[in-house]
């Protein structure tokens, strides 16, 4: 026994001096993820012996990462500034092709973040490249409030799904997160929607479109060509894009939003319908109230039955009228321009129409 282990460690020197001499390097066996295998390295390029010491590969990549940092039974490894990996027989399982590639689930299970030539992509634990490599970029999956991933490519953006398929074209210059059903898309300047289904269900025409429920509920004010209307959630135009100015709905009477259409005013109700036409000049709810005093030239002139001038304000005269306030309970009125009272003030609104017909309210 003593002799034959002799005869062994003088095998083993002498194995590992002839070794030795013929490469640059050798790690111990084992420590690189595989345990019959040893690293080498020779014209500091990397490769593994097995413990007969045997090339099982070439000593021809620049790095070579332990087996299982990155994938259970693949190794990571670089040559000439690419990466790809090796699996355990140390055959090529992913081209060494890539700038980058990322940690496996990193971004989703299963697969890995690839970037090659400043566009990215994803494969699989087969190998295969499940998106192809031809996005600038590619967000992380549900992070605009649905299950696909918002991509870029050639400035624009789009979406894939959670397999890999391109369900939104990359057409769009931007995509905001989804709220509910729908995600606001901007192309050429204008906006519209997108569904869940990834469906255009409102074309981008719009030069603005604010939020649903900002204005009235489950409506959404959009605005084109200096012009503001009104569509649903379903997209329709409940309210057709021709007034110059719609206002909150119940700020002037319950039910009601004032319009503006070539410079007079009307009403819509929670139908879109018409209920006053625009032809109303604005009285009273416009106008800049300043002391009404400052009319007179002594500050205790009473206007008809109404009191001394100092409890009122007054707006600037439009065609011989002005609107009078209290200025203890706010509520207004109508003067003519000999300052009879024509309106008490003992209302919210007033508003005259083209015919000089009074509205109060």
């Amino acid at each position: 026994m003593k002799v034959t282990f002799l005869s062994l460690s003088l095998f083993v020197s002498t194995f590992l001096f002839g070794q030795e001499n013929q490469y640059d390097y050798i790690s111990d066996f084992g420590q690189n993820g595989q345990s019959n295998w040893a690293l080498i390295r020779k014209n500091d390029l990397y490769g593994f012996i097995d413990r007969e010491g045997n090339v099982v590969v070439e000593p021809t990549y620049d790095r070579i990462f332990s087996f299982g940092t990155r994938e259970t039974n693949w190794a990571l490894v670089e040559k000439n500034g690419l990466e790809g990996f090796i699996d355990r027989t140390g055959a090529i399982v992913v081209p060494i092709v890539y700038d980058d590639i990322s940690d496996f689930g990193q971004h989703r299970n299963n697969w890995a973040y690839v970037e090659r030539n400043g566009l990215a992509g994803f494969i699989d634990k087969s190998g295969q490249e499940i998106v192809p490599v031809q996005y600038a970029r590619i967000y992380h999956f549900g992070s605009l409030g649905v299950d696909w991933a918002k991509v870029r490519k050639n400035g624009l953006y789009g979406f894939i799904d959670q397999s890999g398929a391109e369900i939104v074209v990359p057409k769009y210059s931007d995509i905001d997160h989804f709220q509910d059903n729908l995600a606001k898309v901007q192309q050429n300047g204008l906006y519209g929607f997108i569904d869940r289904t990834g469906t255009e269900i409102v074309l981008p025409q719009y030069t603005r479109i604010h939020s649903f429920g900002s204005y009235q509920y489950n409506w959404a004010k959009v605005e084109r060509d200096g012009m503001e209307g009104f569509i649903d959630r379903s997209g329709r135009e409940v309210v057709p894009v021709r007034y110059d100015e719609i206002r909150r709905f119940d700020h002037e009477k319950p039910g009601w939003a004032m319009v503006k259409r070539n410079g007079l005013y009307g009403f819509i109700d929670t139908s879109g319908q018409e209920v006053v036409p625009p032809a109303l000049s604005d009285i009273g709810s416009y106008g800049r109230f300043t002391e009404l005093k400052n009319l007179f030239s002594s500050g205790g002139v009473h206007i008809g039955n109404l009191g001394a001038v100092r409890k009122y304000e007054v707006t600037e005269f439009s065609n011989g009228l002005a609107a009078i306030r209290d200025k203890s309970s706010w509520k207004i009125g109508l003067i003519n321009d000999q300052f009879d009272v024509l309106v008490p003030p003992a209302y919210d609104r007033i508003l005259i129409d083209a015919q000089g017909n009074v509205h109060v309210w």
